[in-house]
């Protein structure tokens, strides 16, 4: 895959929505190997990896690191300069110098103009914690905000790349962490969530199969219903022997087929 801008957004685009767990719980921190930490920066790495963009993008935990990354390549930008898709948009929300937080630019945006981004563990609106929300959001921000931007080093798009960009990214659920909250949610106290965002996507899919009440279904849960509903597709698939609600690769794979997930380890 070539290390372009477009491939960096499609993988940043297909996490708008994603929510954390509990303490800062996120797939992003797990792979970093940093996880109930903020993961604003350890996001944008995450894309970088998926995209092929790594080399060019870095790999970092730590904003004024990232930043130092750039300004050592002579790729820093200043705040006020036009931004380009794909750019590394730094903010410096108490005017200090020092990056708080990170997103990546979505769209170009006129010199001084407002910037369009996507960002992680920040709110959906104005009214939350801005370095510190809840999940992955399209913002809209003000150059007062910004510290300045990181310009990657990116490929030039082939038309393939361009085309490449377009076809949406499938959801993953990795097989040993919902066997894990399968075994684990329901000897927990009601509602507890050990895995919820790839237990959402399970739901959904049961919920959709017709197994799962709507109202199980959203609160990522593996609990005892779940696991009698996921029984009822194994029993239905006729895979995943013994049709115990405790999801095996053949089972899981079959479902994230029909309903649009694929799955990992």
């Amino acid at each position: 895959m070539a290390s372009t801008a477009a491939a960096l957004l499609k993988f940043a685009a297909a996490d708008l929505g994603f929510k954390e767990g509990k303490d800062n719980d996120t797939k992003f921190g797990r792979w970093y190997g940093l996880n109930y930490n903020p993961y604003c920066d350890m996001a944008v790495s995450y894309w970088a990896e998926q995209s092929g963009n790594l080399d060019v993008v870095g790999r970092f935990a730590y904003c004024p690191s990232h930043v130092n990354f750039f300004k050592a390549r002579g790729q820093w930008i200043s705040r006020n300069a036009a931004a380009k898709p794909g750019d590394i948009v730094f903010f410096d929300w108490d005017g200090d110098g020092v990056a708080d937080h990170v997103g990546v630019v979505e769209k170009a945006s006129a010199a001084g103009a407002a910037v369009a981004t996507i960002e992680a563990n920040t709110s959906a609106g104005t009214s939350g914690s801005q370095s510190n929300g809840d999940g992955v959001y399209r913002r809209t921000r003000y150059r007062s905000t910004i510290l300045g931007f990181g310009r990657p080093a990116y490929e030039k798009a082939t038309v393939i790349d361009v085309i490449k960009a377009t076809i949406p990214v499938k959801p993953k659920v990795s097989l040993s962490q919902i066997i894990d909250a399968a075994n684990t949610d329901p000897g927990k106290a009601q509602g507890h969530a050990s895995r919820p965002a790839a237990t959402k996507l399970v739901e959904a899919a049961l919920k959709a199969e017709g197994l799962l009440e709507a109202r199980y279904a959203k609160d990522g849960s593996f609990g005892s219903t779940t696991v009698k509903a996921y029984a009822l597709w194994q029993k239905r698939s006729r895979v995943g022997r013994p049709y115990d609600g405790i999801p095996g690769k053949a089972s899981l794979t079959a479902l994230g087929k029909k309903y649009g997930f694929s799955v990992t380890k």
